[in-house]
């Protein structure tokens, strides 16, 4: 395959997107209303916060799987790992504002009748979606299934999720938590998840390269809802609730996904000093790519799946519990708004 330097050169235009975003966040902030009042997080968020009553809030969240369905499409993935895709994509979202999932819904679209043939694909979907929600702790509760002969080619769909999780105000973590001097501790990623297949489509070959896609870049997107109740438990039963300030689900855009907030009045960096060891799939991306360690870094999230944000003062007791629930300490927070690994800087 032919090297491709950037995302930018596979098609995608991540600086655009972000002029969107702030576009789109005047364009809703325009005028006033009592509800909005009570909405504590929206555009720009892992998921939007709304107060329902004093004590209690819900978090909603959407999102696809990209381009990585057309090598589903090809044959190298399935559509039950899709579905954890999807489900993973939104609820992982949810954490990162402290809420617990309750319910998701699905939107699938696509090019005529034949795609609902007992067995085929869809159905094979919806059950991976079922699985998939009841592994995050979480109904599947509807959606909408959309027949759109003139828009899609036939055999092609599309797919997007959305999930609602519950919250109290003290679960809620909000960026203004975030001190200098905290640890960063990680969950490692299954693989690239969903996000920069434009790129890596260019990079592999879907027949050369079938074993190594299958192997390493089709797993599903690590579900962490287990793994994040467990972690609160563990810190609840060290009386350290306070200790947990944040978390970031490492997505589009890599790394960057670190500085998309700032605390009010305050700056946050994030160093890691010790960088870490790459997985295969990402080695092999960055000799294919032969593009920057910037460029892989805001792209990918380059083996880091959920990084969480926790207080240096913790026991070595409760550190050593934390190991046992797959988490490492790779970093810590500082005051210099920047992403530091070793002797590579993002800003």
């Amino acid at each position: 395959m032919s090297q491709k330097k950037s995302y930018e050169e596979s098609g995608v235009d991540t600086n655009a997107a972000d002029a969107w975003v702030e576009r789109l966040t005047k364009i809703t902030g325009e005028g006033s209303s009592a509800l909005k009042s009570r909405l504590k997080e929206s555009i720009g968020s892992y998921a939007a916060v709304f107060e329902l009553t004093s004590d209690r809030w819900i978090a909603s969240s959407c999102d696809g799987v990209g381009t990585k369905l057309l090598w589903t499409l090809d044959g190298l993935g399935s559509p039950e790992d899709l579905a954890q895709d999807l489900v993973g994509m939104n609820v992982n979202d949810l954490l990162c504002v402290g809420a617990k999932p309750l319910v998701f819904l699905d939107y699938v679209a696509f090019s005529d009748g034949a795609f609902l043939q007992k067995g085929g694909t869809l159905d094979r979907f919806i059950k991976g979606l079922h699985a998939s929600c009841l592994r995050a702790e979480c109904l599947l509760v509807g959606g909408e299934t959309a027949q759109m002969p003139d828009f899609y080619k036939p055999g092609h769909f599309d797919i997007s999720g959305f999930a609602v999780g519950e919250m109290q105000p003290s679960d809620w973590l909000h960026v203004n938590r975030i001190q200098p001097g905290a640890e960063i501790w990680s969950w490692p990623s299954s693989g690239p998840h969903s996000n920069g297949f434009s790129w890596l489509r260019k990079l592999f070959h879907p027949v050369d390269d079938a074993a190594f896609i299958r192997q390493h870049l089709m797993l599903p997107t690590t579900l962490y809802v287990n793994s994040f109740r467990r972690l609160r438990e563990l810190l609840k039963a060290h009386g350290s609730e306070s200790a947990f300030q944040g978390a970031y689900h490492i997505t589009g855009s890599g790394l960057l996904n670190l500085l998309r907030a700032e605390p009010e009045g305050r700056k946050l960096g994030f160093v890691f000093p010790e960088g870490w060891e790459l997985p295969k799939w990402a080695q092999v991306v960055k000799e294919r790519s032969a593009a920057t360690d910037t460029e892989l870094y805001t792209t990918f999230n380059m083996g880091q799946g959920m990084m969480l944000v926790l207080d240096k003062g913790l026991s070595e007791s409760v550190r050593s519990e934390l190991k046992s629930l797959g988490l490492n300490r790779v970093g810590v927070v500082d005051e210099t708004p920047r992403v530091k690994i070793k002797s590579l800087e993002i800003r």
